[in-house]
């Protein structure tokens, strides 16, 4: 299920330790990831094949080469596509025409749809989009031309987005419960915005009546998911459209691999979109597509899972200056100048190391008036490096701060976590449900990264004298003074770590 990728949503702001060793979690219910299998193909994965090739119903035929076939994968991943015979690197596999693809252009086909849809132009591309994959999944059903696809889409989806108020609180703490909530509310505005009662009484031949009944907001928002999560934006040669946003049957069914080599083309000249092998594959192994470089949280909200490895994995943050802060305004045209504004980008905690970019922004918000008088000062600052003792007692507190302000938000420590896992990989009691799971798995990765990250920023800036942290912790937080030194000592990040007894 590849990708739009969704606009960057806005984490929440910032206001010694050993590394904890990666647990097994939930070994029983473990997913296997292998490069080969023997996989199976249904009658309704072969109809879609055959219907993807044809020339009925949608005007011209595509292709689907037969080195590759929709199949099922391993237990649990669902359907993914995978070779018949050895690919070379380069080779075509398949050619889906413009007309089997779910685009504004399929939805403009449908004149009875389009008439309504074009009376809201200020809908939304992706609401205009699942306004027509339920006009033809619910209002034409299988005498739709897209049904051998559609009967194929999952009815419903382990994505965060979808979950109730109790199954996210089990992520109390992570940002997808703040971005799942606002993605909602992004929906239900989209769903407004299209106004379907009144497309129903304006055009009832697609709307009213007993269409009516497939356009209420629990079909929107199934709808909304497809189009979140399986459409794809393609490049053009077109100025006017450099851009194309399509839902790709077949490319739509591969499973996600940070190194898939599934490669989609729009061809302006063929009027499809053709798929290539980005590296030859022997007979029998799943094809993938990497469905964008981004933190897991993102692959929960948007997918409904988390990836066994995860190259881009990390714990976004924003940063914030203080309203009282008298160099509020020279600071804030001294991030912007240099790509680190707060207000329009989020930093990262990473699982090794720090992020420059992050430790920059905190250095540049800690800075005196002197330091930012001073250009040499300034230019160490935007690099990340050394301004000053002073500045990196004060950069330091703000990081830690920001670090328990976070691990403090989540409703278990790690060692928590690590204790109710162990729980269930030495009995014989039934695993939590799959959402269940998910949830700590998502909340122990972030856990840890933070615990990494503060490990890291202790080796980056050394302890600098019981004298100078003082001062720090009293210039900076007053009211939480003993706090303050604690943090700075390191001794609060075990406890978070420490697996409690079973």
């Amino acid at each position: 299920m590849p990708r739009s990728r969704p606009r960057r949503l806005r984490a929440r702001a910032c206001a010694c330790v050993a590394l904890v060793s990666r647990a097994v979690v939930f070994a029983r219910g473990a997913s296997v990831t292998t490069g080969t299998f023997a996989f199976t193909s249904s009658e309704a994965t072969r109809a879609l094949e055959r219907w993807t090739s044809a020339s009925e119903g949608l005007g011209r035929a595509g292709e689907i080469s037969s080195a590759i076939r929709v199949v099922a994968t391993t237990e649990g991943a669902g359907r993914g596509v995978a070779t018949t015979r050895d690919v070379t690197r380069g080779e075509l596999l398949a050619t889906v025409p413009l007309e089997k693809c779910v685009s504004t252009s399929s939805a403009r086909a449908d004149a009875t749809l389009w008439r309504g849809l074009s009376a809201r132009p200020g809908a939304s591309l992706d609401g205009i989009l699942a306004a027509h994959v339920l006009r033809e999944a619910f209002g034409l059903g299988e005498r739709s031309a897209f049904w051998p696809w559609l009967r194929l889409l999952p009815s419903e989806t382990d994505a965060a987005v979808g979950w109730d108020e109790d199954e996210l609180r089990e992520l109390q703490g992570s940002n997808v419960v703040a971005f799942a909530r606002a993605i909602k509310k992004s929906w239900r505005e989209e769903y407004d915005a299209l106004d379907f009662a009144g497309l129903g009484v304006d055009f009832p031949e697609a709307f009213g009546g007993e269409h009516a009944a497939h356009y209420t907001f629990e079909k929107f928002t199934w709808a909304r998911f497809v189009v979140w999560s399986r459409a794809i934006d393609l490049k053009t040669d077109s100025t006017s459209a450099p851009v194309i946003r399509m839902l790709v049957p077949i490319l739509d069914m591969a499973n996600h691999a940070p190194s898939g080599k599934l490669l989609p083309r729009w061809d302006a000249k063929a009027n499809a979109v053709k798929i290539y092998a980005g590296s030859a594959f022997k007979r029998n192994t799943e094809l993938r597509f990497n469905y964008d470089t981004k933190p897991s949280q993102y692959f929960l909200l948007q997918y409904g899972f988390i990836p066994e490895a995860n190259p881009a994995e990390c714990v976004e943050v924003t940063m914030q200056l203080s309203q009282r802060d008298n160099l509020r305004e020279r600071k804030e045209a001294l991030l912007r100048r240099h790509g680190l504004d707060p207000t329009k980008r989020n930093f990262e905690w990473k699982v090794r190391g720090l992020d420059y970019d992050l430790l920059a922004a905190a250095r540049i918000i800690a800075m005196d008036e002197s330091e930012l008088d001073d250009d040499t000062s300034v230019a160490l600052s935007v690099s990340g490096a050394s301004v000053s003792a002073k500045n990196d007692a004060r950069t330091k507190a703000v990081l830690l701060k920001s670090l328990i302000t976070s691990l403090d938000g989540y409703g278990t420590t790690l060692g928590e976590d690590n204790s109710y896992i162990a729980r269930f990989n030495t009995s014989s009691d039934e695993l939590p449900k799959k959402r269940k799971r998910f949830a700590v798995l998502l909340r122990m990765r972030e856990k840890g990264i933070l615990l990494a990250s503060a490990d890291a920023l202790f080796k980056e800036l050394p302890n600098e004298g019981e004298e100078l942290v003082r001062r720090t912790c009293e210039e900076m937080f007053s009211k939480e003074l003993d706090e303050c030194m604690k943090r700075a000592s390191g001794t609060p990040f075990a406890s978070y770590a420490k697996k409690v007894d079973s």
